[in-house]
């Protein structure tokens, strides 16, 4: 019986250590998808009470919410840049905590999906970014860009609707005098039109960039090399 009491004991042991580690592994899981996966937190009282700390301690050092949003997003894409892609995600969602008007939260989200090839996903967060005021072209150029991919998954009738956006996302980019940017923004378009089986653009792109200096993709060049294209 002392036996059994004891195995008894143990299995509920771990049993509660299995469902604390599954317990843990869910909120790590959930940190890792912007906006925390768009739950609602309002009625975890202990997520409101961590929140809550973590705005009032971090408004404190910064002096406001916005400040502080700024501050976490300049340290996410500071992560990002070193290929710390989980502690990234993490700050750029502390960001959006902090002020979920700030675009370049949404910057942040879209980039580390683009990594994930989640591209249909990446374009929404490029979109709200869009829509919160980020309008900087190199942005604009990614943006369209990710459209094009994301087109490409959609049905017919969808995929025409994505393309016709990118390409005039794609002619906002180009409304600079920076001729490294513009180089940037035609390799893009170039991928895109490429993406919309548009050789003939494609091509014309390529060279707009080489004449402000830019490098193309081997990988690009490839691919219309196998299009019978080059």
């Amino acid at each position: 019986m002392k036996c059994v009491a004891v195995l008894s004991s143990l299995c509920i042991r771990i049993s509660f250590f299995l469902i604390l580690s599954q317990l843990s592994f869910a909120e790590t899981v959930i940190k890792q998808l912007p906006m925390y996966g768009n739950k609602d937190r309002s009625q975890n009282q202990k997520l409101i009470a961590q929140d809550n700390e973590f705005i009032a301690n971090a408004t404190r050092t910064f002096g406001t919410r916005e400040h502080a949003s700024e501050g976490y997003v300049e340290r996410g894409f500071n992560h990002y840049s070193n290929n710390k892609f989980d502690k990234s995600m993490s700050l750029f969602n502390q960001a959006w905590l902090l002020n979920p008007e700030n675009p370049y939260v949404y910057l942040g989200f879209g980039l580390l999906l683009n990594k994930e090839e989640r591209f249909c996903e990446a374009y929404e967060m490029f979109k709200l970014a869009n829509k919160k005021g980020l309008i900087e072209n190199g942005f604009l150029a990614d943006y369209a860009y990710t459209t094009s991919q994301c087109a490409i998954l959609k049905t017919e009738s969808e995929r025409q609707v994505l393309y016709t956006l990118s390409n005039n996302l794609h002619e906002m980019a180009t409304q600079t005098s920076n001729k490294r940017l513009l180089a940037y923004i035609y390799h893009s378009w170039a991928k895109s039109w490429f993406l919309q089986e548009n050789f003939v653009k494609t091509k014309e792109m390529i060279e707009q960039s080489k004449r402000l200096g830019g490098a193309i993709d081997d990988s690009l060049l490839k691919a219309l090399r196998e299009k019978k294209q080059l």
